[in-house]
Parts: C-alpha cells; sequence; structure tokens
C-alpha cells in the first residue's frame, strides 16, 4: 500500500508490512474504549514513552505541519499536512488537512486510513472503527488505533500512521 514515498528509519524499529493480511495479530486483549463523539482508549496504554517517541518522529516527517507546544493546554495534537502536500482524496482527512489525532489526556490516536488497510488494522486487533464514522462525521476509514506498550506495538504504529500519510499525500509528493 506504501505509494514508494519514503520515511526516515527508525532506530531499533522494524517495520511491518500491511498489504492483504500481513499485519500481524495484536497480542493480548483490546483495550477498553468510550464510544461516542469523543471516542477515546481508556485503557492498556503502556508506557508514555512509545507514544511520545512516535509523536515526536511523526512531527518531523516531511510536510508534516509543525504545531504548538503539545503542554498548550488542549491535550490534542493534530498532525496535518501543510498544503502543498494534500492529494485529492478528501476521505484521507479527519478534518480539513488532518490525517491524524493524537489525544493526550486519555493517549488515544485516531487516523484516516484507506478502507482496506483500516479492515485489516480492525481484523488484527490494532485499531476499531471510529465511532463518528457512522454518522458520516468521519470519513469512512477513520479508526482509533490503540496506543503502543512495547517496541513491537510501536512498528505498527508507525506503519498505520505512515499508511493514514501517504494516503493522505495521494501521488503530489514524491521523493527527489
Amino acid at each position: 500500500m506504501n505509494n514508494g514515498y519514503i520515511l526516515p528509519k527508525r532506530e531499533g524499529i522494524t517495520t511491518v508490512a500491511l498489504t492483504s493480511g500481513s499485519l500481524p495479530a495484536r497480542k493480548g486483549p483490546r483495550p477498553k474504549t468510550i464510544a461516542g463523539p469523543l471516542h477515546i482508549q481508556c485503557n492498556g496504554h503502556g508506557d508514555r514513552k512509545y507514544l511520545d517517541r512516535l509523536l515526536s518522529d511523526v512531527l518531523r516527517w516531511p510536510y508534516v505541519e509543525p504545531i504548538a507546544h503539545p503542554g498548550n493546554g488542549s491535550g490534542t495534537i493534530p498532525i496535518r499536512l501543510a498544503e502543498v502536500a494534500l492529494g485529492g482524496d478528501s476521505s484521507a482527512f479527519i478534518s480539513a488537512r488532518e490525517f491524524a489525532r493524537v489525544l493526550l489526556g486519555a493517549p488515544t490516536i485516531i487516523l484516516a486510513l484507506p478502507l482496506v488497510c483500516a479492515h485489516w488494522a480492525i481484523v488484527k486487533g490494532w485499531a476499531e472503527p471510529h465511532y463518528l464514522r457512522s454518522f458520516g462525521l468521519m470519513p469512512p476509514g477513520a479508526v482509533l488505533v490503540y496506543t503502543p506498550k512495547n517496541r513491537d506495538d510501536l512498528a505498527v504504529c508507525y506503519a498505520l500512521l505512515s499508511e493514514a500519510y501517504h494516503f493522505a499525500c495521494g501521488s503530489v509528493v514524491r521523493p527527489t
């Protein structure tokens, strides 16, 4: 599903292929969530260092807009593309140019994924459909991805975020 974009390799993180059913099955029970307008993960977060590492890296990807410091009080980190990098598929965005969102209070990751990728993330136990997509308020591939508990989970979260990023870029941005 990767469209040929190149993202920096992460030390100690093995990449995960997301084609067909090749996404590994998640180990352990699914975390509990509260489904509603604010769909959040309630437990099973693991060590916060994994989420912090994921955020730190993703916010440095090409064409990802810098954000205000996360300590700004909102508790929400929108992950948006610069306008020059936007692809043409509106279903790749949660809102305007936002392809991912991380809530810090109750650590939660929300992504807009291609439908096939969203399907496999759900089937393999890494995500669940976002509550608001059934009301047409989120794109069809919007999912709540469970936060990483360890390095293996972190690799899958990188892969899923990479898919959301590539989906949002469409064919507009190519490495030089």
